[in-house]
């Protein structure tokens, strides 16, 4: 589904008397309600977890000699929400690839910049994540290595007609039942609430079942 048709479904189901609207662009009144009620409830169902598999993507990046820090912004990674610790490798050469070992902050600090580990340089084999999201490698890159991952992506948004949302399609009408709600908030329309209360949590669950991780279980302690 488009945003405009997003926004054509929402006035429909909350009975708001018209067409339309024809655009998203340059709306007054109700219908620019609408088209804010859309974006504020695909803003919403976004932010619900950060691990939406509908949000992860891929990064790379070259290292630079001697430079063991690298911000999200030195990586051009401005819609970096969180990053993913449990895949990212490195290489000089793809035949060469190992992976990273992840550290947190705490530790990563108390046991590599610490001493002569803080100056250390060669091949990384470990990385942590500083608290200003920031990546950190050790030891120090010596050379030029490729760092790949991956990534969580921050809460997108839709700003043309024909913008579509991350969301997999047999789910996009958890946006349009999310904004039947701030609907019904606004105007005191109990009917229009529950209505996309229920039909929001329907597809809710069912989203989260096939856009998050799978829960493993550890072995038996016996």
């Amino acid at each position: 589904m488009t945003f405009l048709s997003l926004c054509q479904r929402l006035r429909q189901e909350a009975g708001i008397p018209g067409t339309g609207p024809t655009t998203v662009i340059g709306q007054t009144g109700e219908l620019a309600r609408v088209v804010d009620w859309i974006l504020t409830a695909y803003e919403y169902v976004q932010n619900l977890h950060t691990t939406w598999y509908f949000l992860q993507t891929d990064f790379s990046f070259s290292t630079v000699a001697s430079t063991q820090n690298y911000t999200k912004t030195t990586l051009s990674l401005d819609n970096l929400g969180a990053w993913k610790t449990d895949d990212v490798r490195v290489y000089s050469a793809v035949a060469d690839e190992t992976y990273l070992i992840y550290f947190p902050w705490s530790d990563f600090r108390f046991n590599y910049l610490y001493g002569s580990n803080r100056t250390l340089e060669g091949r990384p084999t470990v990385f942590t994540i500083k608290p200003d999201d920031s990546i950190s490698l050790w030891p120090i890159p010596d050379a030029v290595y490729t760092v790949n991952g991956e990534y969580f992506k921050t809460a997108q948004t839709m700003t043309l007609d024909a913008s579509e949302p991350l969301i997999p399609t047999a789910y996009q009408m958890i946006i349009t039942w999310k904004a039947l709600m701030l609907y019904g908030a606004y105007s005191g329309d109990n009917l229009a609430y529950h209505h996309g209360q229920n039909e929001y949590q329907s597809i809710l669950k069912k989203l989260e079942l096939n856009q998050l991780p799978k829960m493993s279980w550890g072995q038996s302690l016996a």
